[in-house]
């Protein structure tokens, strides 16, 4: 029985949420005493300086008739009892009417002091007296302390059970919410554990607005993203192994043809190279993006001006775009230098020109703008559907459609790299207003200064 009962309090205790309302629960408690303490303390010192003060006056009174006209003519009320021990007279040990003083009081130094007297039933009651001596005569008044201690007791009372049913309704109330948050926190540990194993469809379903449904919120999205990025690795994989198979087989059967019929010469040899550097040429493109997305290509980042930048590009590409057939243009708009990394913007951009000229027709127009904030590449080729637009910036994909040739679809997937690398938006849109026409490039964000 107490094994099961200490593996119930390890279990329970383990559970935070529950943690925490036992925690909460036990400050509760001590503020509670704490203030009831306090609360005590400066209860019972109001009605002690009531009853001093009061008792002060007492005796300036019977002080005052007794000089007069040495008689005590206040009589003892339900609470207070007076006595006068005069320097002439010995001392009896009883008051006019109500209560027995202790015999030893006039022993007692002047001042205040708690004491017991004697009621008139025989019955032992406190009391605070307060003795002062005047032209040698010993003048005492008393005050019963019963009625404030029955106002104590019934302060503790209201104190007990105020604290008794505030307790029991904080206890519940916080337990109630504790056992909510236990039951998201113990959803989202289940369906992170199924999300471990593999189950990577699975999505953590909580309800309400609180930290734990962002928390969980922001996990589904991040195993979505893990979800999207384990199906293109499938795909890439299947793509790549698509890729490969058909060089790599050309390539095996030529060489056995050659082989078999002893026409193994330079020409066959170049050929087979130039087979090899296109799978090489695969993996190389693979690995560039990789380093791109990884940050290791993070190089040379510095403030470019993009009119600058740009005008150095166009006459790069100028000559180069003319000589295939194509007409160009180059707009630039002024604005603050941005920081990034020269090299890689140059692969952007070459990438994004090579695409214009492999899919566009001859004698169209390709535009090139450079600033404020942003590079553009404009073509008036065959454009991107819809519905494939999300789709292009994945490695390996291919448009279904004949292109001018080959390529191996990573073009757009290097271009999202390094605009991802330099926290830039990936703009890829088709041209408005116009029958075809594409416009792709990167828009930089929180970069100028």
């Amino acid at each position: 029985m107490f094994i099961n009962l200490s593996n119930l309090y390890k279990k329970y205790w383990r559970m935070s949420a529950i943690r925490q309302a036992f925690v909460l629960i036990n400050i509760y408690t001590l503020i509670f005493l704490l203030c009831w303490l306090i609360t005590n303390l400066l209860i019972e010192k109001k009605i002690i300086e009531n009853i001093d003060k009061k008792l002060s006056y007492d005796i300036e009174s019977i002080s005052l008739v007794w000089q007069s006209e040495k008689k005590l003519a206040l009589r003892s009320s339900k609470d207070s009892y007076y006595m006068i021990a005069p320097s002439s007279y010995a001392y009896a040990g009883r008051i006019v009417k109500g209560a027995i003083f202790p015999e030893n009081i006039i022993n007692f130094k002047e001042g205040f002091h708690n004491v017991e007297l004697i009621g008139e039933k025989g019955k032992k009651l406190s009391a605070r007296v307060l003795l002062s001596k005047i032209n040698s005569d010993l003048f005492v008044s008393a005050q019963s302390l019963t009625t404030q201690i029955q106002i104590n007791k019934t302060i503790n009372q209201i104190f007990l059970v105020s604290f008794i049913f505030s307790a029991i309704f904080i206890t519940i109330g916080l337990f109630s919410i504790a056992r909510n948050t236990q039951i998201k926190i113990s959803n989202i540990e289940k369906n992170l554990n199924y999300i471990k194993s593999g189950r990577l469809k699975t999505r953590i379903k909580l309800k309400g607005d609180d930290d734990l449904v962002r928390v969980s919120n922001s996990i589904n999205e991040t195993t979505q993203q893990l979800e999207n990025l384990m199906e293109q690795f499938k795909n890439q994989s299947a793509n790549l192994a698509h890729d490969l198979k058909t060089p790599l087989t050309s390539l095996r059967l030529n060489l056995e043809q050659k082989i078999s019929s002893n026409k193994l010469n330079k020409k066959s040899i170049r050929e087979s190279i130039l087979q090899i550097d296109h799978i090489i040429n695969i993996f190389d493109t693979i690995i560039k993006i990789a380093r791109i997305q990884s940050g290791s290509e993070r190089k040379k980042f510095k403030k470019i001006s993009l009119i600058d930048f740009g005008k150095e590009i166009f006459e790069t590409y100028e000559p180069v775009i003319e000589d295939r057939g194509f007409k160009t243009y180059y707009n630039s708009f002024d604005g603050s230098k941005i920081k990034l990394d020269k090299d890689l913007i140059f692969i952007l951009v070459t990438n994004l020109i090579q695409n214009s000229l492999k899919y566009s027709k001859k004698d169209t127009i390709i535009g090139i703008t450079f600033g404020p904030d942003q590079i553009l590449i404009e073509d008036e080729g065959p454009g991107i559907p819809i519905n494939q637009m999300s789709k292009v910036i994945e490695p390996m994909y291919r448009l279904k459609r004949e292109s001018k040739g080959g390529g191996y679809g990573l073009g757009l997937s290097m271009v999202k790299a390094i605009c991802e690398i330099h926290n830039g938006e990936l703009i890829i849109k088709n041209r408005e207003n116009k029958k075809n026409g594409l416009v792709v490039g990167i828009k930089f964000r929180n970069q100028t200064t």
